[in-house]
């Protein structure tokens, strides 16, 4: 997959303003200014017109050039100090330069006769999700050099290899039909079915959006609930005690709470290639602020003809707070959207699979934003 290089310049005008003023200076008559030129040697940096951007993928293999030069062929050798600033970045770990920047600075040599030195970033593909800034600025001009007046600031903006995928299967549940109620009467037993005027929790795909359908696992169903929210919901009947600011994607949700068993929504199954190198799910959750237990559960699978790949599990502390716990860090989940990335390991035809347990109408977990994506 290739990169993409997209360019824009905030002050246009930098650039060109900047080689005027060198031949200005190098076809003037004021004998002063050509006898500097001459007998030192010096000349102008073209240096870096501020405000240029490149944006590429980190994916994309290929290193990005630094719009740096010199306005002409050097009489003597020279050296220019580049100043580095970053972004949610680590040297090293996330990128390197050529020359080494490792210390924050890079040190740009330019031979007399030279006027095109090499000055790249060369972006580290990892497994992590982030995407990082790195800003390039001349902090010094040696020997030969004098640093031409408006001289800026480069940002190179590398995005995550992620956001390159090819997103094949999503859901921000906006085709289903949303309950006037924003409830659902659960039956006994396991497999569950839509009922009229109430949230769906079974869904039919037209193409679109991804299906599912919701059941309880054999030995776990809840039993008959009147009282029960759950299926999808929308913004314009949302119960006033929900108090949500808003859905993350559009105008409606999947909601679940009080099912009084251990419940599942399974979504239709994805076909992968074979030549498939990266499967990830992406999935937004709002869990409410209320009396989350150990006992309650929140995991996501991708199950496939092998059995469940478990790709996130939320549990209650004994805080009662809902806590990610997959990577480690504890932060808390409650009364806000967050969206989760997960790469599944098992790379083969599958389907998503969300399975929640809770026993209380005041533990509400909203979903949105489903996208599964591969490379």
């Amino acid at each position: 997959m290739s990169a993409y290089l997209q360019l824009k310049s905030k002050i246009p005008s930098s650039l060109p303003t900047v080689l005027a003023f060198i031949v200005l200076l190098v076809s003037c008559d004021n004998d002063e200014v050509n006898e500097v030129v001459s007998r030192e040697g010096q000349t102008f940096v073209a240096g870096i017109a501020d405000g240029l951007t490149t944006t590429v993928f980190e994916d994309g293999g290929e290193p990005i050039s630094i719009p740096f030069s010199v306005g002409f062929t050097l009489n003597q050798s020279a050296n220019a100090t580049i100043a580095l600033s970053l972004e949610n970045a680590v040297y090293g770990v996330d990128f390197i330069t050529e020359p080494d920047g490792s210390s924050g600075q890079i040190s740009v040599s330019i031979p007399e006769g030279g006027n095109n030195p090499t000055l790249r970033l060369v972006p580290i593909v990892t497994e992590g999700i982030k995407d990082y800034t790195v800003t390039f600025e001349v902090a010094e001009v040696s020997g030969g050099l004098r640093l031409a007046q408006g001289s800026g600031v480069f940002t190179a903006a590398v995005e995550d290899q992620t956001k390159n995928l090819n997103v094949i299967a999503f859901t921000g549940f906006e085709e289903p039909t949303a309950g006037a109620t924003n409830n659902y009467e659960a039956d006994e037993g396991v497999e569950q079915i839509n009922k009229d005027g109430l949230n769906s929790v079974d869904y039919v795909s037209i193409g679109g959006e991804m299906g599912f359908d919701f059941s309880y696992l054999p030995g776990e169903e809840g039993g008959e609930d009147t009282s029960l929210y759950w299926g999808v919901t929308n913004v314009l009947n949302e119960p006033d005690e929900w108090d949500l600011p808003f859905f993350q994607d559009g105008m409606q949700a999947y909601v679940a709470s009080d099912a009084d068993g251990l419940a599942e929504i399974v979504f239709d199954e994805i076909t992968i290639a074979p030549d498939v190198e990266i499967l990830l799910v992406t999935l937004s959750t709002f869990f409410v602020d209320a009396s989350w237990e150990d006992s309650d559960e929140f995991d996501v699978f991708w199950r496939t003809s092998d059995g469940d790949e478990l790709l996130l599990s939320f549990r209650g502390d004994e805080n009662a707070d809902m806590r990610d716990r997959p990577d480690g860090t504890g932060n808390v989940i409650e009364n806000s959207w967050f969206t989760f990335n997960a790469f599944a390991q098992n790379i083969k035809t599958g389907s998503l699979v969300i399975q929640i347990g809770n026993n209380s109408g005041s533990e509400l977990v909203f979903l949105d934003a489903i996208r599964i994506g591969v490379k």
